[in-house]
């Protein structure tokens, strides 16, 4: 689970911070209720391209045919064995 901190201790944290976001993001409440979340701008731009590989339809539904023909073929010569 994801660390969280106050936005008081986040202010109070920030220097620190950007060692701490190596390993994964940290969600900045108020009140107790999610607010925002930090992470390191390698996980941001990251977390961007996936999102554009996963919006683009046609690579996606080629990607899912050619997995499909990956078991399909693992399957085939599993058989041959």
């Amino acid at each position: 689970m994801s660390k969280r901190l106050t936005i008081a201790q986040a202010q109070q944290q920030l220097p620190n911070l950007p060692q701490e976001l190596l390993n994964e993001p940290i969600i900045i409440t108020q009140d107790g209720v999610p607010v925002m979340a930090a992470m390191s701008y390698t996980h941001l731009t990251e977390l961007l391209e996936t999102l554009d590989i996963l919006t683009d339809t046609e690579f996606v539904t080629k990607l899912r045919q050619s997995i499909t023909q990956a078991h399909q073929f693992a399957m085939r010569t599993e058989d041959l064995c």
